[in-house]
């Protein structure tokens, strides 16, 4: 039996690190995928087919999305979506992970306002409940460990097997087995992106932050103003929601937002792309913008990530939602005597609290985009706003505004 565990172990931990070198590889893949299609647009601005480039790309990409939404359905699947399958089947299915796969990057690499969360989430769950599948045939059929690489999973077997929550003597047992396991899929994912590293929006930002009382006097103006933009976010989303349900082609839909895309950025190019890499260089120059203008980026941006998600454009809303929650923040730093840094993470915190309604997660993800000095002041923002939030979603009797 000993014996027995310690082969499970090991399995798992190679998987485990294996699943996490796919992940941190998918990531790199976007990246290079985007680079590949935009990079001479992004880096030269001088180029002569700068004006049509995005018609070049976006219109033929939403035919290839369109024609694949027909085939295949409406993939990649939401972090939203994935709960709600675990919730009701205690399971991810697998079984359909090209199909993420295939339409999460082609949505990105298009140039879709969406980010990569959505797929990755897919993909790595994916991984992980495949893994799970594994070690449960491992347990009801010892020697099924000697097909170490079979990547088939028995369906037959696997309703023989036990849970996988039967696997373990103790509640204690499961969640270090767990969080074993997840630590070595971090390793992996760390590994790969030390060999191959890409600059990216993540990591320790150093500011100078300039406290004084005046802070205390104007911090509500931006926390109210990034809750009001959250709402609205919240509110635009829910609206374009019903625009998935118009008795059109798919096929139809998607080109039609290919065209739409393109004519946005004569606009701004800020309406393509998650916003991921650009967060922190606008972050740095979005003072120079008039505030009509930036309040028209965090618009464009809000509506180009809503209205080519309904369009078959899949993927994930929390970047787009962080870059036009600096937009919105930007505005209002022009506008009261406090250091735009802290006016700009305020409306950020606020904002992204509310539409993720999870204060934990919105502090940490915001630590890693924002001044590293201003953690504290993020962490008690995202609780105070939760609180707030929760207390008036309970006076109009609602639970969420999470669609």
């Amino acid at each position: 039996m000993a014996k027995k565990r310690i082969n499970i172990l090991i399995f798992s931990s190679i998987w485990s690190f294996i699943i996490g070198i796919l992940t941190a590889l998918y990531l790199n893949l976007i990246n290079y995928i985007i680079d590949f299609i935009w990079g001479y647009f992004n880096h030269h601005t001088n180029f002569h087919l700068r004006t049509i480039y995005p018609f070049l790309v976006c219109i033929p990409f939403g035919i290839i999305i369109g024609f694949l939404v027909k085939k295949l359905g409406s993939y990649p699947l939401t972090i939203e979506e994935i709960l709600h399958d675990v919730r009701s089947n205690g399971k991810v299915d697998y079984h359909s992970w090209w199909k993420s796969l295939t339409l999460g990057l082609l949505s990105l690499g298009a140039g879709g306002s969406i980010g990569p969360e959505a797929s990755t989430t897919v993909l790595t769950s994916g991984m992980i409940n495949w893994l799970g599948d594994k070690i449960r045939l491992m347990t009801a059929h010892y020697k099924s460990w000697i097909h170490f690489w079979q990547v088939h999973v028995d369906k037959d077997a696997l309703l023989q097997s036990p849970k996988f929550s039967d696997l373990f003597r103790t509640k204690n047992h499961k969640k270090w087995f767990i969080t074993f396991n997840i630590l070595i899929g971090l390793i992996g994912t760390i590994l790969i992106f030390k060999l191959f590293p890409e600059e990216g929006a993540f990591g320790i930002h150093e500011r100078p932050i300039h406290w004084s009382w005046t802070i205390l006097s104007y911090s509500l103006v931006p926390i109210i103003t990034g809750m009001i933009f959250a709402y609205f976010f919240l509110y635009l989303e829910k609206v374009f929601t019903k625009v998935e349900s118009w008795a059109l082609p798919p096929l139809l839909k998607a080109t039609l937002w290919g065209i739409v895309l393109s004519f946005l950025t004569l606009v701004t190019d800020y309406a393509i792309f998650s916003g991921e890499f650009h967060i922190v260089p606008f972050s740095k120059t979005a003072l120079s913008y008039s505030p009509l203008f930036l309040l028209l980026i965090a618009l464009i941006k809000t509506i180009s990530t809503h209205a080519g998600f309904a369009m078959g454009w899949r993927g994930g809303k929390i970047f787009p939602a962080i870059f036009a929650s600096v937009a919105v923040g930007a505005t209002i730093a022009q506008f009261i005597p406090i250091q735009p840094a802290i006016t700009v993470s305020l409306t950020v915190a606020a904002s992204i609290t509310i539409i993720l309604e999870k204060p934990l997660l919105t502090a940490v993800l915001l630590i890693f985009l924002l001044p590293i000095s201003l953690a504290p002041l993020i962490f008690i923002t995202a609780y105070v706003v939760i609180m707030i939030h929760k207390f008036l979603m309970k006076k109009v009797g609602l639970k969420s505004l999470i669609y």
